[in-house]
């Protein structure tokens, strides 16, 4: 597996486990709600932060985490990125991955 790769699933995991505790010390609901939401939030920071490098013409986040990271959870951050700051919406595979979660 890429490094890259690595790197990015381990920032992903890191911060779904930061926002899972910090939404559960101060915002407690039920922890599927939760870990729901964090993982949505998180996903959708991802495609912010995918979008920002490729207009800064840098590494750009690569696109098995973000499949790794819609299949396990972040279905719906990633619609509302996608959509709201356009981005992979040409890439067919990546349609018929969401059309298959959902």
């Amino acid at each position: 597996m890429n490094p890259d790769v690595k790197q990015w699933i381990g920032i992903w995991l890191i911060l779904c486990c930061i926002g899972y505790l910090a939404m559960s010390y101060f915002y407690p609901l039920f922890w599927p709600l939760q870990l729901l939401a964090v993982t949505n939030t998180v996903t959708l920071m991802l495609v912010v932060l995918d979008k920002f490098f490729a207009s800064m013409r840098s590494r750009r986040v690569p696109e098995v985490v973000l499949y790794i990271a819609t299949f396990f959870g972040g279905s719906i951050g990633m619609l509302i990125g996608m959509f709201l700051f356009i981005t992979k919406l040409e890439k067919s595979l990546f349609n018929l991955w969401l059309d298959y979660l959902f």
